[in-house]
């Protein structure tokens, strides 16, 4: 089997009951015994179940459902890193430069100017620079991998923060904005684009679980993605709120680019901010 189809409910039930090679009544079987486990965490029976009914089975590719808001008029197959986007000539490193803030790569990490000036982020303590620092790999870590959601449902869900958060424009010009005192960046990126949700289809090697190790076999992220799916339906039949839910993040490595051929779907979302 490819991959677990999970661009809604019905279709991820559908997928894991192909996978496990189980009946719909065999399926509910397995939610009742859930409901009624009153013995270990589900979690930990979820994964014992799968190890007795999976064997060496995997999968071959997962889907990533990516949260953009892009510029009109630029190509929407593109997907670069924030490395290459920052420093290389693209749609967001040509927007950044109508505000005179440019990127240079110096050393491992990337310095910020603004108006042909290196700006001193250490000189700073609040949290804008603090996050921009970490963003552009100031503090020895780097934060420029492209990333998803393993889950479709509910990604729009009223409190999500997440989704709110990129509605508008991507985090890293709202904060380079406000840091800077740039007010209307955010506004102007907001007023000449549209939001999407982008779907990926990627080789399960490529991908990293974020949160769990990020050297994981194929056999194992193929068992964690199940048992997150068996979960995630168990919570839909009880009713559960998906606005707290855990939607599992996964993200490529820092120096990865999503391959045009992995890209299979483009859905506009709809504006909601007045």
């Amino acid at each position: 089997m490819k991959y677990l189809d999970a661009r809604n409910m019905n279709s991820l039930k559908n997928g894991v009951m192909e996978f496990l090679d189980l009946s719909e009544e065999e399926m509910e079987d397995l939610f009742l015994s859930m409901l009624l486990n009153r013995e270990i965490e589900l979690h930990e029976w979820v994964t014992q179940f799968l190890v007795n009914h999976t064997g060496n089975e995997e999968l071959e590719s997962i889907q990533m459902f990516h949260l953009s808001r892009r510029l009109n008029g630029t190509d929407l197959r593109a997907n670069f890193n924030l490395k290459q986007l920052l420093i290389e000539d693209s749609p967001i490193s040509d927007f950044f430069g109508k505000y005179n803030v440019t990127f240079k790569k110096e050393c491992e990490h990337i310095e910020l100017y603004y108006k042909g000036r290196k700006v001193d982020l250490e000189k700073f303590g609040n949290s804008e620079s603090m996050y921009i620092r970490w963003r552009l790999g100031n503090e020895k870590e780097f934060d420029y991998c492209i990333n998803g959601f393993a889950f479709r449902s509910y990604l729009e869900s009223e409190g999500n923060g997440y989704y709110s958060s990129l509605e508008r424009c991507p985090e890293i010009i709202d904060i380079i904005g406000r840091f800077l005192g740039i007010s209307e960046i955010c506004n102007d990126y907001y007023n000449n684009s549209k939001y999407y949700c982008i779907e990926y289809i990627i080789p399960m090697s490529e991908v990293i679980f974020d949160g769990y190790n990020p050297l994981m076999t194929n056999q194992e992220k193929t068992l964690e993605l199940l048992k997150l799916a068996i979960l995630r339906l168990f919570d839909e039949m009880n009713g559960a709120n998906f606005v707290s839910n855990h939607n599992q993040i996964l993200r490529l490595s820092d120096d990865s680019i999503i391959k045009e051929d992995w890209v299979v779907n483009f859905e506009e979302l709809s504006r909601t901010i007045k």
